[in-house]
């Protein structure tokens, strides 16, 4: 080479060396990539839930937040169980909430805030409530929930955090989603990869962009839908109004910056109060809005939730769900400055001199929420959608009771709460402005099916949050326990996808449940089940099969004996026998009896022996022409006592003959020990689980 070559190969070396270290400085070049097994973005509710549900299953995980806290509106604002019963609620939100209790253990005798509640159902059903008791850890400060989050997250080695940053980009290969490109406002990129990414966002962006159908906006009324579309509501007497038409539309129910709000007292002086209004103050603005800012958490703080008139706005959060991060980040300006106008509305026009912004909440953030409170934004369209009928269970039945979904992973009990998506103008009639319903009555506590979750079109994806759901039954699902719960499933499905190298659709919900119930997730809503018994998993894994039933009250009672009739039921719904009913054989089981089905099946597949039942046939001898040529047929042969007491060994044997094998005599039954439906669900269970009936 000659001298000359020589100098431009060093000339294009320098010019390239460079080049490569701006390129190492530019803040908007991808400077790495790394791999784990699940990759979590948001750490909304749903998000923590998801990257704790997966990580306890030992796989490298990934949590990608935008803000410095964990928790999303648990640790932004909303310091109350949203939930209509404590009995619905399980998994790592009711660690949670056990952890708010012990957290403020030692202040409960001597603050009066903490007084024991008298339980006051407002729901037809006699139970159900706003179970939030400040004693039972129902109520918290934004500061609290984050720790809480973070110290259950920290006991994870291989869970990695990524605060102040968010996703930008989906990486897929083919159809699958691959990872994830995040970076900070500062530029800094950063690849995530893995086999599976978990969307945790209330925006669902990440779906969005993966390529998966999504809907914004309300449906039509249709017959499972009949609070759907253009609804004006009073919720006081549960009427529609006229206006209500039904008709389907984009809009997005109301957002809004829930404050956490202090309440002084004199002696702290008056620095808490605002000396200047926000851009834009309008007192007219508030002139129908009611606020005490009465404490409603610890340490005489309270939410600001406000409705229609007061910290939140309708329709100009119409564009949210689809818009860029600089869009909404010009709404959050929005949001905080009508927030903060309320505020200063209530100190300066109504004279609540008292209330103020507390200096120990988002210290670096001037004490207000990092986030917007997103009701509901994109629903992604998945394997299956929930709708009103999910909910609201006089629409396909007649009890209290919603369809059964035997995929569920999850359960949620609230009302169907949809907020208005126009402002308030027309003040003669009572309701809260168009879209606004409370359905208290009509709304109890109901399963999330699997495929609510799994996004049709793309693999390697799991949506929790904006799940697959019309938007009333969304007014119901949205709720931060629910998204909690269904978080955790899908972080568990995440984790056990990604270790059997499969698509999350591809995994068996039978499987994902067994590890569910593992982590205390309830599937099956039971008043009289809890999630601490021995028999829980027993009791869950059968209910979605079918096999263990409520009564009209929705309660198992574990503790009561197990009747052959139960019995009975419990056996062909959980072996899946096929129906068999060949004639009417009982005196005291007439075709009416709710059992009558499944104890002829047994009757027909020789089962009913384990109780002494045996065939018929053999006392009439060989064929004789004359007595067996004929068409006649008797019933009613004698009585079967279906509500008498099944013993262990008696259901044993019939499990055993359930499957063909030959077994020993059932021992006498006044000798063996009757079972109670807690028990006989084990024994049941124990056989399936073992594969050998």
């Amino acid at each position: 080479m000659n001298a000359m070559h020589k100098c431009q190969t060093k000339r294009i070396s320098r010019w390239v060396g460079c080049l490569l270290g701006l390129l190492l400085l530019a803040p908007d070049v991808v400077r790495s990539d790394e791999t784990y097994d699940v990759v979590v973005v948001g750490g909304s509710s749903g998000g923590i839930g998801a990257a704790i549900g997966a990580a306890r299953l030992g796989v490298k995980v990934a949590l990608v937040e935008d803000t410095p806290v964990l928790g999303g509106m648990l640790a932004n604002g909303i310091s109350n169980i949203d939930c209509y019963s404590y009995e619905s609620l399980s998994g790592v939100f009711e660690e949670f909430r056990r952890a708010v209790q012990k957290h403020y253990a030692l202040m409960m005798d001597a603050d009066p805030f903490f007084k024991p509640w008298k339980k006051a159902p407002n729901h037809m059903d006699g139970r159900s409530f706003q179970a939030n008791e400040p004693r039972l850890g129902g109520r918290w400060e934004p500061h609290v929930a984050d720790a809480i989050w973070k110290t259950m997250a920290a006991r994870y080695p291989k869970l990695k955090i990524y605060y102040k940053r968010f996703a930008i980009e989906v990486l897929k290969n083919g159809n699958r989603v691959v990872g994830v490109i995040t970076a900070t406002d500062a530029g800094e990129r950063l690849v995530l990869r893995a086999p599976v990414i978990v969307d945790a966002t209330h925006e669902a962006d990440v779906a969005a962009w993966a390529g998966v159908p999504y809907r914004v906006g309300r449906e039509a009324r249709s017959p499972l839908e009949p609070h759907a579309g253009q609804v004006f509501f009073y919720n006081n007497t549960g009427e529609f109004l006229p206006g209500s038409n039904g008709r389907q539309d984009r809009a997005v129910p109301s957002y809004g910056l829930r404050l956490c709000i202090k309440n002084y007292a004199p002696e702290d002086g008056d620095a808490h109060i605002l000396k200047t209004p926000p851009p834009g103050y309008d007192p007219a603005k508030f002139k129908h809005a009611s606020y005490g800012g009465q404490p409603s958490m610890p340490n005489k703080k309270s939410e600001m939730n406000v409705n229609p008139v007061g910290n939140e706005l309708q329709q100009i959060n119409w564009v949210w769900p689809e818009g860029t991060r600089a869009e909404r980040k010009r709404l959050y300006e929005t949001y905080k400055n009508n927030a903060l106008a309320y505020l200063y509305y209530l100190q300066h026009e109504k004279k609540l001199t008292r209330l103020g912004l507390p200096k120990d909440e988002f210290a670096d953030n001037g004490n207000v929420p990092y986030l917007v409170f997103i009701r509901e934004a994109r629903r992604i369209e998945g394997e299956a959608t929930m709708t009103e009928a999910d909910v609201n269970p006089f629409i396909l039945g007649r009890c209290l009771e919603p369809p059964p979904q035997p995929a569920s992973v999850g359960i949620g009990h609230y009302p169907i709460d949809a907020k208005p998506v126009r402002p308030k103008t027309d003040v003669t009639k009572p309701d809260k402005g168009d879209g606004d319903f409370f359905l208290v009555n009509v709304a109890t506590a109901f399963q999330v099916p699997y495929g609510a979750i799994v996004p049709k079109r793309v693999d390697g994806l799991l949506v929790p949050v904006g799940l697959s759901a019309t938007h009333v039954a969304f007014s119901s699902v949205r709720m931060d326990p629910t998204w909690n719960v269904l978080g955790q499933a899908a972080g568990i499905a995440a984790a056990m996808s990604a270790k059997r190298g499969i698509a999350p659709r591809s995994l068996p919900v039978g499987d994902l449940q067994r590890e569910l119930v593992k982590q205390k997730v309830k599937l099956a809503f039971f008043w009289d089940v809890d999630a601490d018994r021995a028999d829980f998993e027993a009791i869950q894994l059968l209910a979605v099969r079918g096999a263990a039933k409520a009564n009209a009250e929705r309660c198992f009672r574990p503790d009561d004996p197990l009747t052959r009739a139960e019995a009975a039921v419990m056996l062909v719904s959980a072996f899946g026998i096929w129906p068999s009913v060949s004639n009417a054989h009982f005196t005291d089981v007439p075709w009416s009896h709710p059992a009558f089905r499944e104890i002829e099946t047994l009757f027909d597949n020789g089962v009913l022996r384990a109780i002494g039942v045996e065939p018929r046939w053999p006392a009439a001898g060989g064929y004789n022409a004359g007595k067996h040529s004929g068409f006649t047929q008797k019933n009613n042969f004698g009585p079967f006592e279906p509500d008498k007491p099944v013993t262990d060994a008696e259901l044993r044997r019939m499990i055993e003959l359930l499957g063909g094998r030959k077994s020993a005599p059932p021992a006498d039954a006044a000798a063996a020990k009757s079972l109670t439906r807690g028990e006989a669900c084990c024994v049941v269970w124990e056989k399936i689980a073992s594969g050998k009936p």
